[in-house]
């Protein structure tokens, strides 16, 4: 019966995983509420033209693009459709690959259903934006699995995939320290490194391609400029949905540069792999794995409401990771994701009050907790595969 209850679970979130994402790219579309979409296709066609990725262009969207010049490649077979067809089906794209991604965790299959509902509203508050944070968040764990799996070759793609399109990616690389055939992952990387690097030049010229990533470069940093801009305590901007944004705004140090978090948080992430003894537990693997995916969110200027699906599937990964019962302090954390991280973005709370947490970088304040929480058991805990309940020990 409990079986039965648990099945039919998985059915419902499996259902509205793929539904409620493609719904709200359909009424997007149909509504012509488009813009994030309209920038992701000017990519591919500004590529092809040879026009500066990272301009503005005001007579076709508003604000600038921001991912490499690989991403044209994937957002082209979308080019060619309308866009009451096309937004609903890029959002099925990525949520079929976070979706997959979830699902080749070591979760019993019974259980499945809770990474699911975790990350639900979150999913779709990247599919309101058509954004590509569901993906993002897949191949950084597709790159631990296939690490897992030693399929290296397959590793090193996702994390290098992930990079060229949007930096979050990158910390796939971490992951090499678990794999058993180190020589092979970094050959393999350098590889996928100059294939990506070519791939863009068969719709381009090479030239155009190469300068394109120094345009991207500066674009970045124009960016991070711009998002950490505060005005009478809040943010001047939608982003910098961070640790840093968080102190800057509440703590009224507008002016507090990236560094004085980054380097503490890159010594605090580095930290665990120094216990080389742990390296063969799954647990420890996860948490890391969801260590990072919670990282490359608090940490970045351009973290924004729809990023943070990448941070809350780091979350639900550490849930499943906690030993069985669950300590009321790991409830207290995960309550506090569901309701200020993920619910705050949804028609529950008023505009004014999603507003103000937002522009206030509260929104990251749990996510936050959970990364502190994560790190201390990755450094301190000695760990017990046989407690947690909803993984596979294989």
């Amino acid at each position: 019966m409990t079986f039965s209850v648990l099945k039919d679970k998985q059915k419902v979130f499996t259902f509205l995983w793929f539904f409620t994402p493609a719904l709200a790219g359909f009424l997007k579309g149909r509504l012509g509420e488009v813009n994030n979409y309209k920038i992701f296709k000017g990519v591919f066609h500004h590529l092809v033209d040879g026009q500066n990725l990272y301009s503005l262009y005001p007579q076709e969207y508003f604000d600038c693009n921001h991912y490499g010049p690989v991403f044209s490649l994937i957002i082209m077979p979308f080019t060619f459709l309308p866009d009451i067809i096309g937004i609903p089906l890029w959002n099925c794209l990525q949520a079929y690959a976070l979706y997959r991604a979830l699902l080749l965790l070591p979760i019993k299959p019974t259980y499945q259903w809770i990474v699911l509902a975790l990350c639900l509203v979150d999913l779709n508050t990247s599919a309101h934006s058509a954004q590509v944070n569901p993906t993002v968040v897949a191949f950084i764990i597709l790159s631990w699995y296939f690490v897992k799996k030693d399929q290296v070759i397959w590793a090193t793609l996702f994390v290098m995939i992930g990079a060229f399109v949007k930096l979050y990616g990158i910390v796939g690389l971490a992951f090499w320290v678990f794999s058993e055939s180190k020589l092979k992952y970094i050959a393999y990387t350098f590889f996928w490194v100059i294939v990506l690097l070519l791939l863009p030049m068969l719709i381009s010229s090479p030239s155009f391609v190469l300068h394109s990533y120094l345009d991207w470069y500066n674009s970045l940093v124009e960016k991070n400029l711009q998002n950490q801009e505060v005005v009478n305590g809040m943010g001047a901007s939608m982003q910098d949905v961070s640790l840093m944004g968080l102190v800057r705004r509440i703590g009224g140090f507008p002016h507090l540069s990236n560094l004085f978090f980054l380097i503490p948080g890159l010594i605090l992430q580095v930290l665990p792999l120094l216990r080389f003894k742990q390296y063969s537990s799954l647990i420890f693997q996860l948490r890391y794995l969801a260590s990072l995916a919670i990282f490359v969110v608090i940490f970045s200027s351009s973290s924004e409401s729809p990023t943070f699906i990448i941070a809350v599937a780091g979350v639900a990964i550490w849930f499943v990771s906690q030993d069985y019962p669950i300590q009321k302090w790991v409830w207290v954390l995960l309550f506090n994701v569901v309701l200020v991280t993920s619910l705050t973005a949804t028609d529950i709370f008023p505009n004014w009050l999603r507003m103000k947490i937002i522009l206030y970088s509260i929104k990251a304040f749990p996510c936050c907790l959970v990364w502190f929480a994560c790190i201390y058991q990755l450094l301190l805990d000695e760990i017990s595969e046989f407690k947690t309940l909803w993984l596979n020990q294989d």
